[in-house]
């Protein structure tokens, strides 16, 4: 599932736009840019942040506690904006006021107008995160269950863990053997960013510039699409 596509599909539609603008008095224009430029950038932080194992945790933790699943427009008009400032500054860390400050200088919003709009989809980014993740993990446990006949519709106990380690190697990188390496493994390996630009038809370099050019900008390259996000977190789900 590329998240990306799916986040920019139903938060830039003229609807979202719309309701998003209303709330924050930012005009819809202006909106919809920032929001082209930002969701790239907070699935990047999201991914960066879910690579350690706390990390990881403390986000299952949070999607856990936002699993709306009304419509886009009533989610956004009915966010708790106070909720959203503190999901924000969470994902965005100590880079907050550098990342804020470079949404607003390449959309020729404010820093207060950036925040405020960004603080207002967060609640929507997570629930729709948690909704995605569990799509993802039932799609898993699905093909898990194919391929290695373990039953895990009712969770993992010692029988399936025995089941999911005695199949070969193939069977393994689809169950436990997949989960603790998608945790554990510290491989950065990149793919290709131009088939991710035409997957999301944005010019990812430029998006990724609003990092600042830091370090962390390879790393997130090869994830900006959310599926190694996606990939973490349903190996946290059972």
């Amino acid at each position: 599932m590329n998240l990306l596509q799916l986040l920019l599909g139903t938060l830039t539609s003229n609807s979202s736009v719309n309701t998003v603008s209303k709330k924050t008095g930012v005009n819809s224009k202006l909106t919809s840019t920032l929001l082209m430029a930002a969701i790239p950038v907070l699935i990047s932080y999201l991914t960066k942040n879910a690579q350690s194992k706390a990390g990881a945790q403390s986000l299952a933790g949070a999607l856990a506690q936002h699993t709306s699943t009304a419509t886009t427009e009533n989610q956004i008009a009915n966010a708790d904006v106070t909720d959203g400032s503190k999901i924000i500054a969470h994902i965005l860390g100590n880079d907050q006021s550098k990342v804020v400050s470079n949404l607003a200088q390449e959309t020729g919003m404010t820093a207060d107008q950036v925040n405020s709009t960004l603080s207002t989809i967060a609640p929507y980014l997570l629930s729709s995160l948690s909704n995605a993740t569990n799509t993802a993990a039932k799609q898993t446990a699905k093909k898990t269950t194919k391929s290695s006949g373990v039953d895990l519709s009712d969770g993992i106990d010692l029988s399936d863990v025995m089941g999911l380690l005695s199949g070969g190697s193939s069977q393994q990188s689809g169950g436990l053997g997949g989960i603790l390496g998608s945790l554990l493994s510290t491989d950065t390996s990149s793919k290709s960013t131009s088939k991710k630009q035409q997957s999301s038809g944005l010019d990812l370099n430029s998006v990724l510039g609003l990092l600042g050019g830091t370090s962390n900008t390879q790393q997130t390259q090869s994830s900006v699409d959310g599926s190694d996000l996606l990939g973490i977190l349903t190996s946290l789900m059972k």
